[in-house]
């Protein structure tokens, strides 16, 4: 893929460098195709996040305009009418969310560079909104019906106009407080008792309030209960400090249920094998160019990291079986290819370097064909990130467990 802009002003030349600064980041390819191994394990865990979420308060909030939509915005004539509408109300959100004084960072609100551009031209809002960011989670929790929400608000809104019931209600009635009493039937639109101006208001905490926290957190755990989410959910006493990361969780999960313990404990297995890999692929990458310095530093990280894991991949072999036997009927072909790197960890060590790039570079010629990097000469210039360990979207659960558990 090649991308390409005509250079108009400094302003666009800042905003196409960003974009590709976010695409190099993102590692939007991802180069081995571990993707459907490690959604399973993120998914089995952690039901309802990604990585693109970043607080609950949406989980509290967007529903509560979902269905301040559907019961009390305009008539709608279309899909694209409605996704306007949402849309304009979520850039109004992204105002008052950046200008609550809290005091506290602003990191994670969706849009926050974009919304006074937006202000005037909803057009100019971000690439990915709330709604195509936390749909999907808001569709698992319960909290709508599905994750076509544009639709589900048009038909709600054309059902709830037609219907005599509930035209007693005056228009300009904020029905939240009666999410639980729509028309007797399965619940569409699902929200908490609390009151938004979603278009005049001044500002609204990220913090979530009682009301938010409880509705969030009883739709999590009732939708999803065999969970790891919903158990930390539930541990009210468990510290988890910024600086606990996954690997330290097994310390804290004494009566976790047995089945979420072995799939944590698998993908625990399947982060540590990987994160070696990573940087056989990195080494394999930068011998491929022969760029020596690059090289040698990732053989070193890629040596210091073996010792460091020597006793797991050892001492775990029949683990690490099992953990085949699981991923491989979520997909064969990586399955293989991680059997085959662990076997060659478990014989020859740390010695096993040169064979790990031949697999890796084997691997990613399958995967990506045409777009392989490895030997590639148009990536020849271009030095990767160093790779960091797998922690299946904890980051995120982290902040927001932590915003449930504490309401302000």
């Amino acid at each position: 893929m090649q991308i390409g802009f005509v250079n108009f002003n400094t302003e666009e030349k800042k905003k196409v460098a960003k974009m590709m600064q976010m695409l190099q980041d993102s590692e939007a390819i991802e180069e081995l195709g571990i993707g459907r191994v490690r959604d399973h394990f993120s998914n089995a865990l952690f039901p309802g996040t990604s990585t693109l979420q970043h607080h609950a308060k949406y989980f509290a909030v967007l529903p509560s305009l979902y269905y301040f939509a559907a019961h009390n915005g305009p008539k709608f004539k279309s899909v694209h009418d409605v996704e306007e509408f949402i849309i304009k109300a979520e850039i109004q959100i992204t105002r008052q969310l950046a200008e609550h004084k809290d005091g506290k960072a602003k990191v994670g609100i969706t849009g926050i560079d974009t919304y006074k551009d937006a202000l005037n031209d909803y057009r100019k809002y971000v690439k990915y909104d709330p709604t195509y960011i936390y749909g999907s989670g808001l569709a698992t929790f319960g909290m709508v019906s599905n994750s076509s929400i544009y639709q589900l608000i048009l038909d709600v809104s054309r059902e709830y106009a037609e219907n005599p019931h509930n035209k007693r209600n005056k228009k300009t009635e904020d029905l939240t407080e009666d999410a639980d009493e729509l028309t007797g039937r399965e619940q569409l639109i699902i929200c908490p008792e609390e009151k938004y101006d979603f278009f005049e208001g001044v500002s609204m905490s990220l913090a979530m309030s009682m009301n938010e926290a409880a509705f969030v957190k009883k739709r999590i755990t009732d939708s999803c209960p065999k969970t790891l989410l919903t158990y930390l959910l539930n541990k009210e006493n468990l510290e988890l400090p910024d600086d606990i990361n996954y690997y330290d969780l097994i310390e804290l999960l004494a009566d976790l249920n047995n089945d979420v313990r072995d799939i944590y404990n698998k993908s625990v297995l399947f982060s540590k094998l990987i994160h070696i890999i990573d940087w056989s692929f990195n080494y394999a990458y930068y011998k491929s160019f022969g760029i020596l310095e690059h090289v040698n530093k990732s053989k070193t990280e890629f040596e210091n990291l073996y010792q460091t894991h020597k006793g797991t991949l050892s001492n775990k072999r029949e683990e690490y079986r099992a953990l085949f036997e699981y991923t491989r009927v979520i997909d064969f072909l990586l399955t293989e290819f991680c059997e085959n790197c662990y076997n060659s960890l478990i014989t020859d060590g740390s010695n096993s370097l040169d064979l790990l790039a031949e697999l890796v570079t084997r691997r990613e010629r399958t995967v990506k064909r045409s777009r392989s990097k490895i030997g590639n000469e148009a990536y020849s210039k271009i030095e990767r990130r160093e790779p960091s360990y797998n922690e299946f979207r904890w980051s995120t659960v982290r902040t927001m467990v932590n915003e449930i558990r504490n309401p302000e």
